[in-house]
């Protein structure tokens, strides 16, 4: 029996570490507001310096600029818009995910999903948005839970599609 213990954590100790993290790239310019917005499978912006970011959170619109306090939100589904150095803005929208702006002044937009405005399929926005409504009302607290979450993120992709604020 103590033979198999030692065995056992003698393979443990054999199991390599991870390497130390490196160390925090601290912002050049404080001036410059540094973007990464990202979904798991897509990066749109990874450490680039823009104007301002533009965010639908749970507790309204932030907008970000430079210099912006440190803060962390949750998204909720809309429209971020990004406004570049050179003034043009990029409009996309995103289902759900967090806001972190920190000290250093970088900004990280995580979502679940980013979509292209063009891609969006109204069409197909409003079936959702129609079957979503219809389930709300039925099956278990789970199901119209859900059905309720489907409807918002239908009528956000709605108003984005149809350029509505």
């Amino acid at each position: 029996m103590l033979a198999r213990t030692i065995q056992r954590f003698s393979a443990v100790a054999q199991r390599g570490y991870a390497a130390a993290a490196a160390a925090p790239v601290k912002n050049a310019n404080p001036e410059e507001l540094r973007l990464t917005f990202a979904s798991p499978d897509t990066a749109v912006f990874s450490n680039a310096v823009v104007k301002q970011v533009d965010v639908p959170t749970l507790a309204g619109m932030v907008g970000v600029l430079a210099n912006h306090v440190p803060t962390i939100g949750v998204l909720k589904p809309g429209v971020v818009a990004v406004t570049t150095n050179e003034g043009t803005v990029q409009r996309l929208f995103v289902s759900s995910g967090t806001l972190s702006v920190n000290i250093d002044g970088s900004c990280q937009v995580l979502a679940e999903e980013v979509l292209k405005i063009e891609d969006i399929d109204e069409s197909a926005a409003r079936a959702e948005l129609e079957s979503a409504q219809k389930a709300s009302g039925e099956g278990s607290e789970v199901a119209r839970a859900e059905a309720q979450i489907r409807a918002e993120v239908a009528e956000a992709l709605i108003k984005a599609a149809t350029n509505q604020q």
